[in-house]
């Protein structure tokens, strides 16, 4: 029977643990925090509110195999994640739609450009992509300045991957995801993974691990960490957290709220609205976008045509070994939200199978068409 170890206990170590040990397979895991869940783990505040340390994490997905296993392991809330954005110092409904630009000062020369907008959006780059999406206005409104705090660059320097059909303008206030399921599971992120791995043996606190005693090592963490940096360093946004009990909240419809002309923040979130508690405390989170350094998470992948470029040297190599697999986040180097990390875990589950009896360039390009999809 084959042994698989899995490097990394987040939503997709745990996925694959689960996935690969109803294949028959032997899976033990490794994890080099004190905790599992990566970074949607949850914790407790002392007033009893569940928290993510690292963000607030909404879950949703069109996919009913997606939503068959999450459900097999945990009962889940029905949060719907709505989202405000205060522009000018009004509060206003995410995604913009069109009942809430005619109730801005410029809302005739909003809809004068979103008029006058190319019938295909420009993919050159963030910027021409969000300018021949929402017109100038709207872009200097709410895009231009949250984009450049969040990525640390001027939006022109960045590819459409992130942006690109993430946002748009709608006819009227809706949720942000339109998924048929949402919500969170009811005790937290770690309480629902705990249940998808009970069985399954668990080391915390070490990343140390001997090749040759596994057949398969499943690696989700930096694949640029894994060949020791040797073609250079790919980047990372992370974020730093503050927060807040019972601070003023503006509308209880709204889980999060975006600060796009904040000085320092660029959004917050109400947990207590998120996980659908019932007190009268709340418990407020303020998240600062920042540099990457050794003492905090690397979060958000930064999408240049350098770091995407890098990447694929990367996975180039990784495709050699008959081994080790890179996953996730980091070892794909590719953002994604719950829903699609499970989907692709599992979409991995038959190229894992037949890793070994591929050659290096099939597995590339098997990998590549998974992440495209």
């Amino acid at each position: 029977m084959m042994q698989v170890l899995i490097l990394g206990a987040g939503i997709t170590g745990c996925t694959l643990a689960r996935l690969m040990k109803n294949e028959g397979f032997t899976v033990s895991i490794k994890e080099k925090q004190d905790h599992i869940g990566g970074l949607c783990y949850t914790k407790k505040n002392t007033d009893g509110i569940l928290y993510e340390p690292n963000g607030g994490h909404a879950f949703h997905t069109k996919n009913n195999r997606v939503k068959k296993f999450v459900l097999s392991f945990s009962e889940f809330n029905n949060y719907k994640h709505k989202k405000g954005i205060v522009i000018n110092g009004i509060l206003q409904h995410f995604p913009l739609s069109r009942k809430t630009i005619l109730k801005m000062k410029n809302s005739k020369q909003i809809l004068k450009e979103l008029e006058n907008r190319p019938k295909v959006p420009d993919l050159t780059n963030f910027e021409t992509y969000a300018i021949s999406k929402f017109g100038l206005t709207l872009y200097k409104l709410f895009i231009y300045n949250y984009s450049k705090r969040m990525w640390g660059l001027e939006p022109r320097k960045l590819t459409t991957e992130y942006i690109h059909n993430r946002i748009d303008l709608t006819d009227s206030n809706i949720h942000i995801f339109q998924d048929n399921f949402q919500g969170l599971p009811v005790k937290g992120y770690t309480e629902f993974l705990k249940s998808m791995i009970r069985d399954i043996p668990l080391e915390l606190n070490t990343q140390e691990f001997n090749e040759s005693s596994h057949d398969l090592v499943l690696y989700s963490g930096r694949i640029d960490e894994l060949f020791k940096f040797k073609f250079g360093k790919l980047q990372y946004r992370s974020l730093r957290f503050d927060y807040t009990k019972n601070d003023n909240w503006e509308n209880e419809d709204y889980g999060s709220i975006n600060l796009p002309q904040h000085t320092k923040y660029i959004r917050k979130v109400n947990f207590k609205v998120m996980y659908q508690q019932k007190t009268e405390k709340s418990w407020i989170q303020y998240q600062e976008p920042i540099s990457l350094h050794d003492h905090n998470s690397p979060m958000y992948p930064i999408y240049t045509r350098q770091n995407i470029e890098l990447f694929n040297k990367y996975l180039i190599e990784a495709c050699k070994s008959d081994k080790i697999i890179p996953i996730g986040r980091l070892g794909l180097y590719k953002y994604l939200e719950m829903g699609q990390a499970i989907s692709l875990a599992m979409n991995m589950v038959p190229l894992i199978k037949k890793w070994k009896k591929l050659n290096p360039k099939k597995r590339y390009s098997e990998i590549k068409d998974l992440l495209r999809k």
